[in-house]
This record gives C-alpha cells, sequence and structure tokens, in this order.
C-alpha cells in the first residue's frame, strides 16, 4: 500500500492504546454492564428500600411515596458488598428521589418539594460519589442499571425485543420502552466502540484498508442505532410521554416554572437540619441544582462525536470549521486541529455519567484523530479526479457514510422532540389538568432572597462530582413568583417543618408542572432544562458540516 499519509503531519504526543475494561465498558454490552444489573441488593439491611421498590407503582398511584420516605431509615452505604450493588442502590435511590420531588402527595394542587429528606439524600449522595456522577436521574440510572433479559437462551439477548425494564414512574409500557430503545442501542454499539479503537490504531500504522474497515464498523452501529430509534413510535405514546411521564425524569435545574427556583435541598448532607432568618444567604447556596435525565447523558453519542471529530459549540455560536478546505488549513499549519471551544452543556453533561465512561471520553478525545487522518490523505485535487477505487476514496466515502448516518439520527431526534414535546405542549392535555401553586415560596422569603442575591458571588457544594455545581440562584433566571413571599417575617426553625407547611393559594394560568400547555411564543425545555429545539437543530447542523 502507498504512503498517502505524510510522516510527522499529525504531531502529537506518544499514543497510548486504549481498553475499554479499563474504563468500565464492555466490549460485548458497550456502556452497559456486562452482566444483568442486579434484581435486589443483598443484604436484608436494605430492606427498607427493596421493600418500597418492590410495591413502588402502586404507592405512586397511591401518593404514599413521600410519607413512606419520611419514615425510612438513613441507611449507610458501607453495606453495599460490589459495583453492582452500587449502581442498584444509585438506581433505586434515584426512583424514589423523584417520586419524592414530583410525585405530590395526594393533593392535586400540592406543590413539587423543594426538600429531599435525609432517609435519600445521604445515601444517594453516598452512592454518586462512589460512581462518580451528580445525584440525580440520569440516563445511567434508568437506562444502563434498570433493564433486565427475559430470555437467556434467546438467539440475541441483548434485542430490543428480549428485554425488559425493572421500575418505572408510570407503571406504563410506554416509559419501559422510552428506556429500552436506548439501552438496545447501547448494547448494539459495543461493536462500534470496538471499531473506533481500531480506526486509532489503523492511524497509527498508516493503514488505510484497516480505518475503512472500522469506519465501516461504525457505520454498521449508526444504522442500528437509527433503526432502534425509529421504533420508539412503536410502543411509546407521545401523549402518555409528555403528560404521564416526563415529569419524573426532570431535575433541579431551570424548573422554576415547574415550582423548584431554587433547586432541591438535600437533608443531612448539606448542613440543612436548622437555620433562621439570620443565614437565608448561606441557605440558597445549599440549594442544589441538576439537571435531568437527558439523551445528551449517554456518553454513547458523544463518543462517536469524538471518534468522527464532529465539534459542537456554545449554543447560538457558529464554529471554526465551517468548510473542508478551513480545517485542512488549519491541519497544514498546526499539524494538527486545535480543539475548539466545546458546547458547554454536553460537556456538563459528562457530569452526569459514570467517572469511568466520563474518563474514556476525554482519553479518547486526546488520541482520536481519525477526521485529520481522511483529510491529509486525500488532497482537493485528488478528489476531483481520482478513481471511485482508490482506498483513499473509499476510506472518504466510509467517513463521509458515518457522518450521514450521525446526521440522520440527530433529524430523527428533532422529529421525536417535535413530536413528543412541542406538539403535546402546543396542544394541552385531552383532560384538564388542576393548577399548582408554583414554587412553595415559604421556605425562601422574597426579602432574604433578594439579600442574598446581592452578596452572592459563586460557590460550590459537594454534589456527586468532585467540586459540584455552582449553586447561587441567579434572580433574573429564576424570578420569584409569589408576592406573599415578601411579606413574611416569621422565624423558621427547620427545613422539615417549613416543608411541611402549605403554600398561600395563589391564582396562575399557569400549572406549575413541567407537562403543561405553553403559548405558541413560550420556550419548551427538556429535562435538562435546554431550550430542546434550539439546542438539537445546531447539533444536528454541526454535524452536517463535518462531511469532508
Amino acid at each position: 500500500m502507498p504512503n498517502y499519509f505524510q510522516p510527522g503531519s499529525l504531531k502529537r504526543s506518544s499514543y497510548v492504546p486504549l481498553n475499554l475494561e479499563d474504563y468500565d465498558i464492555s466490549p460485548t454490552n458497550g456502556f452497559l454492564p456486562s452482566e444483568q444489573p442486579v434484581r435486589r441488593l443483598s443484604d436484608p439491611y436494605y430492606e427498607p428500600w427493596e421493600q418500597i421498590m418492590d410495591r413502588f407503582n402502586q404507592y405512586l398511584l397511591a401518593h404514599h411515596i413521600r410519607r413512606l420516605v419520611r419514615k425510612m431509615p438513613v441507611l449507610d452505604t458501607s453495606k453495599l458488598t460490589s459495583q453492582a450493588e452500587y449502581q442498584r442502590a444509585f438506581m433505586v435511590l434515584s426512583f424514589m428521589a423523584h417520586a419524592f420531588v414530583w410525585g405530590r402527595n395526594g393533593a392535586a394542587s400540592e406543590p413539587a418539594s423543594e426538600f429531599l429528606p435525609a432517609s435519600i439524600s445521604v445515601p444517594w449522595v453516598a452512592t454518586a460519589e462512589y460512581l462518580q456522577l451528580n445525584p440525580v436521574v440520569c440516563c445511567a440510572a434508568v437506562c444502563h442499571w434498570n433493564w433486565q433479559i427475559l430470555d437467556p437462551n434467546a438467539e440475541d439477548p441483548m434485542d430490543i425485543d428480549n428485554l425488559g425494564t425493572m421500575y418505572t414512574f408510570s407503571g406504563s409500557m410506554d416509559e419501559s420502552w422510552f428506556y429500552l430503545v436506548t439501552t438496545a442501542m447501547e448494547a448494539k454499539s459495543a461493536r462500534g466502540l470496538n471499531a473506533i479503537l481500531d480506526a486509532i490504531v489503523g492511524v497509527e500504522n498508516d493503514n488505510i484498508l484497516r480505518v475503512t474497515r472500522a469506519l465501516n464498523e461504525i457505520a454498521h452501529s449508526l444504522r442500528d442505532c437509527n433503526r432502534l430509534l425509529e421504533r420508539m413510535y412503536e410502543r411509546c405514546d407521545p401523549y402518555v410521554f409528555y403528560w404521564k411521564i416526563r415529569e419524573f425524569l426532570a431535575g433541579w435545574e431551570n424548573m422554576a416554572e415547574a415550582g423548584l427556583p431554587y433547586g432541591v435541598l438535600y437533608e443531612g448532607v448539606d448542613d440543612t437540619d436548622t437555620f433562621s432568618l439570620d443565614n437565608w444567604q448561606s441557605l440558597i447556596r445549599r440549594f442544589r441544582k441538576y439537571a435531568g435525565g437527558s439523551a445528551a447523558q449517554t456518553p454513547l453519542l458523544q463518543a462517536f462525536d469524538i471518534a468522527l471529530g464532529i465539534k459542537h459549540y456554545p449554543t447560538g455560536e457558529k464554529g471554526l470549521q465551517s468548510s473542508v478546505d478551513d480545517a485542512r488549513r488549519r491541519l497544514q499549519q498546526r499539524g494538527v486541529a486545535e480543539p475548539p471551544t466545546a458546547n458547554s452543556y454536553l460537556v456538563r453533561m459528562r457530569d452526569y455519567m459514570p467517572g469511568g465512561h466520563r474518563r474514556f471520553l476525554e482519553d479518547l478525545a486526546s488520541i482520536c484523530r481519525i477526521r485529520e487522518y481522511v483529510l491529509l490523505s486525500c488532497s482537493d485535487s485528488f478528489l476531483q479526479v481520482g478513481s471511485e477505487h482508490d482506498p483513499r476514496v473509499i476510506m472518504r466515502q466510509s467517513y463521509n457514510e458515518c457522518v450521514d448516518l450521525m446526521k440522520s439520527f440527530r433529524d430523527k431526534h428533532i422529529m421525536i422532540v417535535t413530536r413528543y414535546i412541542l406538539a403535546q405542549a402546543k396542544n394541552g392535555p385531552s383532560v384538564s389538568t388542576p393548577s399548582v401553586a408554583p414554587v412553595s415560596s415559604h421556605i425562601i422569603p422574597r426579602f432574604a432572597h433578594d439579600q442574598a442575591m446581592a452578596h452572592t458571588t459563586t460557590s460550590s457544594h459537594h454534589g456527586g462530582r468532585l467540586g459540584g455545581d455552582s449553586l447561587p440562584a441567579d434572580p433574573t433566571m429564576y424570578p420569584q413568583t409569589n408576592a406573599h413571599a415578601a411579606k413574611q417575617t416569621t422565624d423558621i426553625p427547620t427545613a422539615h417543618a417549613a416543608q411541611n407547611r402549605s403554600p398561600p393559594a395563589q391564582s396562575n394560568s399557569k400549572s406549575g408542572r413541567l407537562a403543561r400547555k405553553v403559548d405558541d411564543e413560550s420556550v419548551v425545555r427538556g429535562t435538562g432544562g435546554t431550550d430542546a429545539i434550539q439546542f438539537l437543530k445546531q447539533v444536528r447542523n454541526e454535524t452536517a458540516h463535518t462531511r469532508i
């Protein structure tokens, strides 16, 4: 094979091959565990959790979750015996926590809870720290660690029609199918992850045929992902998803309209047991704000983006890689493409991935130069006159097919978001939904909020990730919606007592829920807290512009 690739044109540090298993990635199941998730924690000590999960949907339907959670003991996580048990503990605590926050407590007008009891928050944060991700519902909790194989003897045990979920919030087939589409994509894409590493070896050895074969394997995985995403419509009804499921997947960031202007207090973790009017500023900083479950939290798509050199920029900004000529010019001038400013939301979503998966993306980005290799192997003049049978042309075609499949996947994702979220939000529910007090602002008086915001700079607290998120609320982003709070001056002895007080009655045309009808001009946010369509369209367009 002629040496088309110019030695030294990709200047870089010494290459160290990656091993998937070093990052808790399965060579057969990808970002899913190699074995089925455990169905029950082995130590009877954890029966208080397991007994609630045994009848989780019944308790949630009967509005018993908040009462049962308040009665639960605060359990220590030291009796968990394996990574799989930590994953199960995180998963069941995630379901209980979001049921507590969003599940109400019997009264249709009761708001979301700004307060999470220590019986959940303490062990939840502990398991999150062990797994190195944020303590909130995420893709890993509902898709990676929430599946079971129905027939172990099936020809393809990980086929979507042979998988089931362990838990859902709604108890519906629609919610199970929504999770399983992602679960099956993760399993089918193990082939693509192995191919990415093989392509990197091909680049290192200047082996065009090996790179091309690996790109074809990546394309095979991407075709599987596209086919599975198209099946979303089979068993997940848009109406059921938007009005019955989606709210439980939301986090506590950018959720003022849904009743959480400051986020959620984690009792027993952030010194929330007692407070008075003298330390409101400190209290507001203790509220945690996390995004909810989002497709952006799967490491799979980010791994494919990194492998193909698809760059994403801050929402609303245009990237530098606008043309092939510009990209090639930068490569020739600097030897290797300089990493652009990353889309902050996508990078932040890595904090919602297990630590090993996040490190894999970081290490992959440091060594993967597949796109640069294809660019430098194919000059402009050659692409215009070269033979279609030339290995360089075939490699370029294989690369572009992968990019096209990524764009196709994102087109399908936009169509799903349009049908499952935007259309439902514009049309409204078929049955009227009772109004809910939009914010239980009795916890933070208006004057205390204003004082705290006037003196707040930036601060961090310990979350699932080291360093946590910066938590002070932005008063322009999370406006106070209850005028009664400005008149409140009584001292409140405990967060628990404050949380149990009833909010004042209020007339408000908005429902105070994430699932609600919106005006045509209103922004519909995803469960991750973003303007979903604007973000997805930019990501799709950036993908399309990566073709060579």
